[in-house]
């Protein structure tokens, strides 16, 4: 089994770990893949990991449109 982690916060941490050492114990070769924003799961100390409320906190996007201040709001949309 291969699991890849793709998000580095703490709500996505627990899930491929979970699945990986539940695949383990049942006697499976599982591997794991970290793409970029994943391998902030790898340190020890992950105190500054958080619950991200919509999307990637990784990689905030910023407004396209609208006024100068508008534009400058990190509103943390993926894909906007």
């Amino acid at each position: 089994m291969t699991i890849i982690a793709t998000k580095g916060t703490l709500d996505w941490a627990y899930p491929p770990f979970i699945l990986a050492s539940t695949a383990g114990a049942l006697g499976w070769e599982v591997s794991m893949f970290f793409t970029f924003y994943g391998l902030g799961l790898l340190r020890k100390d992950i105190s500054d990991l958080k619950v991200s409320p919509l999307g990637n906190p990784g990689m905030p996007m910023k407004m396209p449109f609208g006024p100068d201040w508008f534009k400058g709001i990190n509103w943390n949309i993926p894909n906007l």
